[in-house]
């Protein structure tokens, strides 16, 4: 039956990112088409019989974090079976468009799911608010499409598919004129069709003038920006955390994020399920310990390979997150390639016998700081000279079992290998 699938959902939007800087980021950003009138011109969500629920258009935002463009508010509706995205790559000056096929029975049982253990659950709380509540497109180079399923503290990647590459003809659009009697409004939208170059490309500007080498690298072709990055990003390996604590058991419960923009909490109710399941390749783990002298419950937590402290630090939308070819990643993302190297994004979904599981291991001492980080597969052991620990933090009793609070030092231990950061597309001041 259809009809149970109708739920409160919103719609996000995300531009993959090109650079690190503070402000001015080069992203793909993305320009979604809007026509009410002819709406296979529309980046629009449909049920499988083709009925139209809903149409975005606007511009995204961060990588990994995304916005709600016009038409993504939340709102009860039934859940979408296809999308149709069709939208202008305003670095690529490059309109794409294409249809999926969304997995809507696993959209609606993470959307419906109240009964999992969350780490921003309010202390004695007993609301059965929903882990997630919105899909977002995550829109990387060369059409490639990356849709999600997002809510406050989770993020999860269900498909992916790559658009094809289109020029618009009016000529040709199926359907009524967008002009409701006044022929200057389809003028003005043939011409835009026609000439999608005519508007100042704000973002591009701003990278050719923050970083002119960097911007002729792109324009000459010896910088070329490819979505086999992010495909290899989204690759899924068979790996589980390990912690040692001198002097103490640790209880398995860790919360992380992903090189795929994934993040979210293994909790004491989830432990079976995520032992079990490929994940992607990590960049922070936080988890929590008891101090000794204390008995304060304490958040850790690590990074895994170097990043600007700017960065590292920064909160909420400010955070680190992926960015295009970042050296560090790439260096770290190997340790896992080399151990597995016949895995990509096509085995996501190919099981894989216990045995087979690497362990991520982080040590700590009795004072809770970071010895070693290491990966580890039956005799081989791969030590991560580029882990630090970034935070030693008590948790904050008023914001329940896992927020830690805020003004402890920062920077616990530094990375063992040179920052590879390149100065021309990462601001590291």
């Amino acid at each position: 039956m259809r009809d149970n699938k109708v739920v409160d959902w919103g719609a996000h939007v995300s531009d993959a990112d090109y650079t690190l800087y503070k402000q001015d980021n080069l992203s793909n950003r993305v320009s979604l088409q809007k026509s009410d009138k002819i709406r296979s011109y529309s980046t629009s969500f449909y049920l499988a019989d083709g009925t139209w629920l809903r149409s975005l258009h606007g511009s995204g935002d961060t990588w990994g974090y995304g916005s709600a463009p016009l038409g993504g508010n939340e709102f009860e509706q039934p859940l979408p079976d296809k999308v149709r995205v069709t939208y202008l790559d305003e670095v690529a000056n490059q309109y794409y468009q294409g249809d999926y096929m969304l997995p809507t029975e696993k959209i609606y049982a993470l959307m419906t799911s109240t009964n999992r253990k969350k780490i921003d659950s309010n202390p004695g709380s007993d609301s059965a608010d929903k882990n997630y509540y919105a899909i977002e497109l995550g829109f990387a180079p060369n059409g490639w499409v990356i849709i999600f399923v997002t809510g406050w503290s989770g993020r999860k990647e269900i498909a992916s598919f790559q658009a094809t590459p289109i020029e618009p003809d009016p000529k040709t659009i199926q359907g009524d004129p967008i002009s409701s009697g006044d022929d200057s409004l389809l003028i003005d939208y043939e011409f835009y069709l026609k000439n999608k170059d005519v508007r100042k490309n704000e973002s591009l500007e701003a990278f050719k003038n923050k970083s002119p080498k960097a911007y002729e690298k792109w324009r000459s072709g010896e910088w070329v920006i490819s979505s086999d990055w992010y495909k290899k990003m989204q690759t899924k390996y068979p790996w589980n955390l390990s912690v040692s604590i001198d002097g103490q058991e640790w209880n398995g419960e860790y919360y992380a994020e992903f090189a795929n923009t994934e993040r979210f909490a293994v909790l004491d109710d989830q432990f079976e399920t995520y032992h079990k399941m490929l994940k992607a390749v990590p960049t922070k783990i936080s988890t929590w310990a008891t101090d000794p002298d204390t008995g304060d419950r304490i958040e850790v937590e690590v990074h895994l390979f170097p990043r600007p402290q700017w960065a590292a630090q920064g909160t909420n939308k400010a955070s680190y997150r992926p960015y295009y070819q970042d050296p560090n990643l790439n260096c770290f993302f190997k340790y896992f390639e080399n151990l597995y190297p016949k895995r990509s994004l096509a085995t996501n979904e190919q099981s894989t016998n216990a045995d087979a599981f690497a362990a991520l291991k982080l040590d700590f001492d009795k004072d809770l700081v970071l010895k070693e980080a290491y990966l580890q597969k039956g005799n081989q052991k791969i030590s991560i000279e580029g882990a630090y620990q970034f935070s030693r933090a008590p948790i904050d009793p008023e914001e329940g079992q896992y927020i830690a609070k805020r003004g402890y030092p920062l920077f616990i231990t530094e990375p063992n290998v040179e920052d590879l950061s390149d100065p021309a597309f990462v601001d590291i001041d």
